[in-house]
């Protein structure tokens, strides 16, 4: 048996974007691919009939996404109290992963993963398998309010060694970087606070866990430039096993939903969120009386429309327009001239929804005073702001009546 098979050298990791690329396609390749791999470069030692190999697989899909909110409160509370759902403490996964879904909040994102890793014997075509190592990886990212051009975020990352048999009984050794790695069009990981490093040695021994936490910062962006992170955030590793190192690259594979961008128009700078969460549009009567005739409207359009736009799991989202022309075109559509006292149209103008959009028997307008409708506008736009609502990104409505009654 050549020594290359048994070889426990640990591996000093990927040294260069290309070595990194190269990892992330080993790590998506079929068991089948990953194995013909083996058996041409056995074929190429001279011993194509006799041979090892390792491979990694994923046992199982990851978190599933979720187009409703997961907790209704949440479309409850004003702004000024929203971003609580996060991870105060690093390395620590957030507890808003405990949710069981990929996308539990728009500044939240979360994954989990199995990995099995395979060690086998192929002798005259027939596979032995000799030893296994099977990983749990659960990753969350909390993303934070832009800073200038460069929005930061913190991923927490767990490995969990949950079974070790055979030729892998003692577990390995690996070494842990990030899909931020060799991608500095997409991002960075910075090395403050006591945070973790790209590259680091970590040791998988049986009911081992690891925990790293990753300060990383998005890359710089054009004003009015859109930055996709899905794909680059999580982690990687590369492991030392027999036969051939295998690489996990998590990152790739999971549901960690992520986007960056630099609208000149939004009050908070640049900035990232999960796209994938769900985002809201909330006209509280309680929290801002002057918008109480367009809460009470709304309130009774989304309750008695036949879409019901706006609410979740029995009705529609709407979807964001920000082309300004059609958002008067929705307008006028709507409400014809709209002289004072003002007209609320509902779904909203600023919606593909708004207008034409609708059917005639499924949208409402209301007469209601241009303080109310005033109002209405600078409110939608703290939203659309707050959750970094893009055009073509969909969006719930909640409305809050004097009474506290809720539209949903």
């Amino acid at each position: 048996m050549s020594a290359v098979f048994t070889s426990t050298v640990a591996l000093a990791g990927p040294a260069s974007a290309d070595a990194v690329h190269a990892s992330v396609n080993r790590s998506t390749m079929s068991v089948q691919q990953q194995g013909k791999q083996c058996a041409e470069r056995a074929a190429g030692r001279g011993t194509p009939n006799n041979f090892e190999c390792t491979v990694v697989t994923s046992t199982d899909s990851a978190l599933p996404t979720t187009d409703s909110p997961v907790d209704t409160n949440a479309a409850s509370m004003p702004l000024a109290t929203r971003r609580t759902g996060g991870d105060a403490t690093p390395q620590a996964i957030s507890p808003a992963c405990l949710l069981g879904v990929s996308n539990p909040y728009r500044t939240i994102s979360c994954s989990t993963k199995n990995w099995t890793v395979t060690h086998y014997r192929e002798v005259n075509g027939v596979k032995t398998p000799v030893g296994t190592i099977d990983l749990r990886i659960r990753s969350s990212v909390d993303f934070q309010e832009g800073q200038g051009s460069t929005p930061a975020w913190d991923l927490d990352v767990e490995v969990t060694v949950t079974k070790t048999w055979g030729t892998l009984q003692a577990g390995t050794s690996a070494n842990s970087w990030t899909g931020c790695f060799g991608h500095q069009d997409k991002c960075t990981t910075s090395r403050l606070g006591g945070s973790n490093d790209e590259n680091e040695p970590v040791a998988l021994t049986p009911n081992a866990q690891v925990n790293k936490w990753y300060t990383q910062y998005s890359a710089s962006m054009l004003n009015n430039q859109v930055l996709p992170l899905t794909g680059n955030l999580g982690s990687a590793l590369e492991l030392t096993t027999p036969a051939n190192p295998v690489t996990i690259a998590d990152h790739y594979s999971n549901t960690l939903w992520g986007r960056c961008d630099n609208m000149g128009s939004n009050r908070y700078g640049s900035g990232c969120v999960d796209d994938k969460g769900v985002a809201f549009v909330m006209y509280s009567t309680i929290d801002n009386p002057k918008v109480e005739q367009v809460a009470d409207h709304v309130y009774d359009a989304i309750r008695t429309l036949p879409s019901h736009w706006g609410r979740p799991y029995a009705g529609k989202p709407l979807t964001r327009l920000t082309d300004e022309a059609a958002i008067d075109a929705n307008r006028r559509i709507a409400c014809g001239s709209g002289t004072p006292p003002s007209c609320d149209e509902y779904p909203l103008a600023s919606s593909y929804e708004g207008g034409n959009g609708a059917a005639p028997g499924d949208r409402s307008t209301r007469t209601v005073t241009i303080e109310a409708n005033n109002s209405q506008g600078g409110i939608t736009i703290a939203y659309f702001d707050y959750y970094r609502v893009l055009d073509k990104d969909e969006f719930y409505v909640q409305a809050i009546k004097k009474d506290g009654s809720r539209a949903w």
